[in-house]
C-alpha cells in the first residue's frame, strides 16, 4: 500500500501514526517510572482506645526483678477498674497477674509471655469487684537478667457495667467451644493493633490467646482464668508484627463452658509507613 493509500485509509493512518510514537519512546534517554519502595502512610484509630497508651507517663512504673512480686491496694469504691500495662526495654517478659480477694480467692488472673515487650507492651483492664477491697499482685516469673516496669491505673470512666463489654456493643461475638476448641483471625500488613474481649454468660473461663507472624512464631502468648467472666472479662490489647498476624484464641474449658470472643483492629496503618515483608513464600 502506498502512502497515499494509507493517508485514505483511517485505520491504517492511525496503526501507522502507532508504529512512529513507540520508534520514537525506543530511542528515549528519560528513565522508566518507577514505583516508590516506601511512601509514607498514616495511622488511622478505628475505634477508640479503652487504655491510656501514654500510662507510663501519667503513672511511673515500678521496677520488678526476675522471680520477684510487687502488690498494689486498692481500697473499696476507689474505681470500678484498673489498667495493668507490662513493658521491658527490648527484653522478654514472663509474667503473671492476679486479682486478689481476701487471702485466698483470686477472682481473676492471666500470664502473658512475648518476646519483645518494647514493642509488644502488655495493655490489659481488670474488673474489681463493687464495693470490696482488693490486692492486685503482678509477679516477673522470668530470671534476675529479665526485670519488668509495671504500673496499675485507675480507670474513671463512671460506667456501672463492664468498660469493654459496653465498647463492644452492637458487635456481634464469634462463639467458642470448649474442649479445645480454635477460632482464628487474621489480619493484613496495615493493621497495627488488635482489640481483644473474651467473656462468658455467668461461667468460668479458661482461655489462650496467642498472636501468630508465621508457624510456631509466637509474638505474644496470654493465658486467661477468671471465676465469671461476665463480671470479670478480659480485655487487652495486642500490637501486630510486620506482614500477616493471625491471630488464635483456644476455648481451654470443658465443653459445657463455652466463650464469646471480640476481635476488631484497632490502629490501622497506611501500605507504605513499613515495609510490606513476604516471609520466605506466601502469606500466611
Amino acid at each position: 500500500v502506498g502512502l497515499e493509500g494509507v493517508m485514505a485509509d483511517p485505520l491504517l493512518s492511525m496503526l501507522a501514526l502507532a508504529v512512529l510514537v513507540a520508534a520514537a519512546d525506543a530511542f528515549s534517554t528519560a528513565p522508566p517510572p518507577t514505583a516508590p519502595l516506601c511512601s509514607r502512610g498514616r495511622r488511622t484509630a478505628l475505634s477508640s482506645s479503652l487504655v491510656n497508651d501514654g500510662i507510663f507517663q501519667t503513672s511511673p512504673p515500678l521496677r520488678i526483678e526476675g522471680n520477684s512480686l510487687k502488690t498494689w491496694t486498692l481500697p473499696a469504691g476507689v474505681a470500678r477498674r484498673v489498667q495493668v500495662s507490662l513493658r521491658s526495654p527490648g527484653r522478654p517478659i514472663e509474667a503473671s497477674v492476679e486479682l486478689w480477694q481476701t487471702p485466698s480467692y483470686t477472682p481473676t488472673k492471666f500470664t502473658v509471655e512475648c518476646e519483645d515487650a518494647s514493642e509488644n507492651v502488655v495493655h490489659a483492664i481488670v474488673e474489681l469487684p463493687d464495693g470490696l477491697p482488693t490486692t492486685l499482685a503482678v509477679y516477673n516469673t522470668e530470671g534476675q537478667e529479665f526485670p519488668v516496669d509495671a504500673t496499675v491505673q485507675a480507670v474513671h470512666d463512671g460506667g456501672a457495667a463492664p468498660l469493654a463489654v459496653a465498647s463492644f456493643s452492637g458487635q456481634r461475638p464469634v462463639y467458642v467451644e470448649g474442649n479445645g476448641a480454635v477460632k482464628s483471625f487474621n489480619f493484613g500488613p496495615d493493621i497495627e493493633e488488635v482489640e481483644v474481649l473474651l467473656t462468658t454468660s455467668l461461667r468460668n473461663m479458661k482461655a489462650y490467646i496467642e498472636i501468630l507472624r508465621g508457624p510456631n512464631d509466637d509474638n505474644e502468648i496470654v493465658n486467661v482464668e477468671t471465676d465469671n467472666a461476665s463480671v470479670h472479662p478480659f480485655y487487652t490489647k495486642i500490637v501486630c508484627a510486620d506482614g500477616l498476624n493471625t491471630l488464635r484464641i483456644v476455648n481451654e474449658n470443658t465443653l459445657e463452658f463455652p466463650l464469646e470472643a471480640y476481635v476488631r483492629p484497632f490502629d490501622d496503618v497506611g501500605d507504605g509507613e513499613r515495609p510490606q515483608f513476604n516471609y520466605g513464600g506466601p502469606y500466611f
